[in-house]
């Protein structure tokens, strides 16, 4: 089995506590990378996602003022060891409700590991990541919705999926009906 250490990225950005919402947000645009692991001194302590950043701006509040150190956080601050084998790994992902897991070794940030490293170099995994993605989808979105992802059909992926018969069928494929 693949373990941790073969896919994890190892090039992390870190962010201070004390970094305001915003510009949490613009480190994140510019790097193009969907979270930033918090940092007391040398320690990782917590991680802030793209998610948390749109649930600080939906409730109102204003980004430039809000420090990520205040933000609590709805899910546990988890992480792995390099050791560990993926499909461990993605079973806590999946048990979590993340998509990215830091890599820590005695207390030391070494990588983080997302969904995407998981789909590039373990097939096998797609399967236990498919289930991810249709509980999460059975969680938020309604079945008249269109969503974004992988048409059960034709495994093209599309922005306009709707829900048809019990699966999520992109534009062509609802046509072709």
């Amino acid at each position: 089995m693949v373990k941790v250490k073969e896919i994890m990225k190892k090039y992390v950005i870190t962010v201070d506590p004390e970094i305001t919402v915003s510009n949490v947000a613009k480190i994140m645009t510019n790097n193009r990378i969907g979270s930033v692991i918090i940092m007391k001194g040398q320690k990782p302590v917590g991680i802030i996602t793209d998610d948390d950043i749109v649930g600080i701006v939906a409730k109102g509040k204003d980004p430039k003022k809000v420090k990520i150190n205040s933000i609590k956080s709805r899910k546990r601050f988890i992480t792995v060891s390099p050791e560990d084998d993926m499909l461990k790994v993605t079973r806590k992902m999946i048990k979590s409700g993340v998509k990215r897991i830091p890599v820590v070794k005695g207390g030391k940030l070494l990588g983080i590991v997302s969904d995407k490293e998981i789909l590039t170099v373990s097939p096998e995994l797609i399967g236990v990541l498919s289930e991810k993605l249709k509980a999460r989808i059975a969680l938020v979105a309604e079945p008249d919705q269109e969503i974004s992802g992988l048409c059960e059909r034709c495994e093209a992926h599309s922005d306009n999926l709707r829900h048809v018969g019990g699966r999520w069928w992109c534009e062509d494929c609802r046509e072709a009906l």
